[in-house]
């Protein structure tokens, strides 16, 4: 496989020199058992339209886990709705130890970390798994029935994926993406988490969940492992020649569907089964780094939600500044019988709103969380990082940098990424992936123009429609009502994030709609929530259509200059802004700010930060990266460079301002700009006086504006410049000058030559009505920026 520059990181070609990517990363590293095999690596695929059966040759190979249309996968191709994507792998197990014991004490369970999207699973022409729906939540399959030991195991997967053609979950997926300023991306389908298999007892710990709170002298840890029971399943055998149709509103069985209401009581298991009376023990340890035990307990209540105290005193609480995390051991008996150990780990941390000035509370004390926007793409994997060490590389950049937040925005990433997270100390914000319309569903008509406000964030503090604080429809009569398929499958796949993911401690928000993004339901949908998971804050609504009181944050995007805030405090609920900045280089694709040098664009970044309001919460910057045509990333896409100067950033972030850069205007032209005119022929002289102390990083530029035209600038008759770009650039900018052209001639004359002319090709007809009266305008600045 060659090598793509185009499409490679610092760790593309290991992927590629490796036989099994991620190889010893265990995929569910919360939950940890010792046996277990990775089935990562090279396996037969094909393509056929949906409308054929099983296929007859699968006449390529695919590097799993990497989605279809990425270059690690070896495929690189878009796939659409009419695509069934197949995968083949012939695999045995040779190790004895996975046959010790009575075949029905143990099973062997085949994992699926993330497929994107409904996956069929065959195993020696078994179905073993019925069109799983999801393109985000692990999901697995008890295999032993027609699992052959010792011997070779055909496990064929089939998938579907229609990306935006369905009311899927999806976040920025998005098919034939025309547009050159889209802030959506490639899609990505097929098998992109880890395959692996492991072997659990028939009765085993399924499910971990610890919660904190805090008092002023003690720490209570509410705890609760939860059991399950695998029944003796029977499967069908399919002949190759039957086709198993793909998912839809047809074939819906609305029978026993529900949506997610607060009043059910429901708690965090999905697990029926009462394990009361079945003499089932734990014996837990919690461990310090230094292997002393905190301590050793014994519990007797599975899937029943329990607690224990401890004294502040002797708890090291989790934080950024402090991500102290206590290794468990938990080994499972029952009637005296050893049955399984299982390896985990917790951090000890309450995140809550403070009862004054309605500020977030980390361990009962205000804390300011500084984030960025993360999308998680990469060029060569996509969805997926290349390497678990990618992962690692991004969230410790970022924590360099003196960051202390990320939001997961707009999709929901493997065990492995909220695992780094935990042990490096980072705050997370996760998404539920947007899915069905990027419209929303409960805006009322009347009220469009003022949300079109709302969202450009000029007029925050507008007051809403009175029938926006009911979960309505846009429309009542109007065909674009969310359908109730579409709502059971989000609020499935919204429970089944939670389900997985509340372990992490680093989780602290819950982000249910972002910019009204498939927006509906949201009174309903973020009560359920709130009382749902009591440990995370509840960030209902990210940008434009908040719903009053409703959840713990109010959330601005604004991704102007100078940030707009609503003009009055929530009386219940902090105020964070969730999206701004926006700001990168002018080299290529598209930012919401363009900027010429690092300097320029440090200088933005700092005066971004240095103008945040003391009544926010939160602040998180966009972005982490750059992603394909969306150039406003802090690293370049392929992580390779900086845009910002690493010491003023790391500075700003500590609320250390004692070397800011400053921008000054030295001089002009002239007062006026030059307009309507088709020639300049222009000769200006001009002293150059600067007040400083040394000339140690100084950056010289030239404020201008010139539409229509071309500029030739000759500076002191020998270094000359040409300006063309009006046809992109319609607007004041900065243009870097040499470093030692004025810098080593301060204190000296200087003479600037100048020709403008119009060009007629630049001008362009539907610009006419828009923009200026006279067609052609210069004007041209000389500025300076200096730490």
């Amino acid at each position: 496989m060659k090598l793509m520059k185009k499409s490679s990181t610092r760790w593309t070609k290991k992927v590629i020199e490796d036989k099994i990517p991620f190889h010893n990363d265990y995929p569910r590293p919360h939950l940890r058992r010792e046996l277990w095999l990775n089935l990562n690596g090279n396996w037969s695929f094909t393509i056929t339209s949906i409308n054929e059966t099983y296929p007859k040759h699968f006449d390529r190979l695919i590097r799993v886990p990497f989605p279809v249309e990425s270059y690690l996968s070896g495929i690189q191709v878009r796939v659409d709705s009419n695509m069934y994507l197949w995968y083949k792998l012939i695999f045995q197990i040779k190790s004895r130890s996975w046959y010790d014991g009575n075949h029905r004490q143990y099973r062997i369970m085949l994992h699926f970390d993330k497929v994107d999207y409904e996956t069929v699973v065959y195993l020696n022409h078994y179905v073993v798994g019925s069109k799983h729906l999801g393109g985000y939540d692990p999901f697995s399959y008890d295999i032993s029935p027609y699992f052959v030991n010792y011997q070779d195991n055909e496990l064929v997967v089939r998938v579907w994926d229609p990306s935006n053609k369905w009311y899927q979950p999806r976040g920025k997926q998005l098919l034939d993406n025309k547009e050159a300023n889209a802030i959506f991306y490639t899609p990505c389908s097929g098998i992109w988490g880890t395959v692996w298999l492991e072997r659990v007892p028939h009765i085993h710990v399924d499910r971990l969940q610890f919660q904190t709170r805090l008092s002023s002298t003690k720490v209570i840890l509410k705890y609760r492992i939860d059991l399950k029971s695998l029944e003796i399943a029977s499967f069908d055998f399919i002949s190759p020649k039957k086709n198993m149709s793909i998912y839809s509103e047809q074939n819906f069985n609305k029978q026993n569907k529900r949506l997610l209401h607060a009043k059910q009581k429901e708690t965090l298991e999905n697990n029926k089964t009462t394990y009361k009376n079945l003499d089932f023990k734990f014996k837990i340890s919690i461990v310090q780094k230094d292997n002393k035990h905190l301590i050793d307990f014994i519990s007797y209540k599975p899937n029943i939600e329990q607690e224990i105290a401890f004294s502040l005193k002797e708890i090291n609480l989790w934080s950024p500044e402090n991500p102290y995390l206590y290794d468990i051991h938990i080994d499972l008996y029952q009637k005296g019988t050893f049955i399984e150990h299982i390896y985990s780990y917790i951090g000890f941390r309450q995140i809550s709103i403070c009862s004054e000035k309605k500020k977030i509370c980390l361990n009962s004390k205000p804390y300011f969380m500084f984030g960025v926007l993360d999308q998680g793409y990469w060029p060569d994997g996509l969805y997926r990082a290349p390497t678990d060490d990618a992962y690692r590389y991004d969230i410790e950049q970022i924590k360099n940098l003196g960051f202390n937040t990320i939001r997961k925005h707009m999709k929901s990433e493997t065990s492995r990424w909220y695992y780094w997270c935990d042990v490096l100390g980072m705050l997370v914000w996760q998404d539920m992936p947007s899915g069905d319309s990027y419209e929303g569903y409960e805006t009322a008509l009347d009220a469009h123009q003022q949300f079109e406000l709302l969202r450009d964030n000029r007029t925050n503090d507008l007051s809403m429609p009175s029938n926006t604080d009911k979960d309505l429809p846009i429309n009542s009569s109007s065909p674009t009502t969310k359908t109730f398929e579409s709502k059971i499958q989000f609020e499935y796949e919204l429970k089944a994030m939670i389900d997985f993911l509340s372990f992490h401690p680093s989780i602290v928000i819950w982000v249910l709609f972002n910019e009204a993004w498939g927006q509906y339901d949201t009174i309903r949908l973020a009560t359920w929530l709130q009382s749902y998971d009591q440990d995370r804050l509840i960030n209902p609504v990210s940008g434009w259509h908040d719903r009053t009181g409703i959840g713990h944050i109010r959330d601005i995007h604004d991704y102007s200059k100078n940030i707009l805030l609503p003009s009055f405090n929530d009386e219940t609920r902090a105020l964070v802004v969730g999206e701004c900045g926006g700001l990168g280089l002018m080299i290529s694709g598209w930012s919401y700010h363009v900027y010429s040098d690092r300097y320029l664009i440090t200088y933005a970044f700092e005066q971004l930060l240095v103008n945040i309001s003391s009544r926010l919460s939160a602040v998180i910057y966009t972005q982490l990266s750059d992603v394909e045509n969306e150039t406003n990333g802090i690293f370049t896409y392929n992580r390779e460079e900086i845009k910002f100067s690493i010491t003023h950033v790391k500075r700003v972030l500590k609320n250390d301002y004692s070397r800011l850069y400053q921008l000054k205007h030295l001089w002009n032209l002239t007062s006026i700009p030059y307009t309507n005119y088709t020639k300049l022929l222009l000769s200006k002289s001009f002293d150059l006086i600067v007040d400083h102390n040394s000339t140690y990083d100084k950056h010289f530029y030239f404020y201008v504006c010139y539409l229509y035209s071309q500029v030739n600038i000759t500076i002191d008759h020998r270094h000359q410049m040409i300006l063309n770009q009006t046809h992109k650039v319609k607007d004041y900018h900065y243009i870097p000058l040499p470093s030692t052209l004025l810098r080593d001639t301060i204190h000296q004359r200087h003479v600037l030559d100048i020709y403008v002319h119009y060009m007629s090709s630049f001008d362009d007809e539907k610009d006419k009505p828009l923009l200026y009266a006279n067609r052609t305008y210069f004007d041209l600045n000389i500025a300076m920026l200096s730490a």
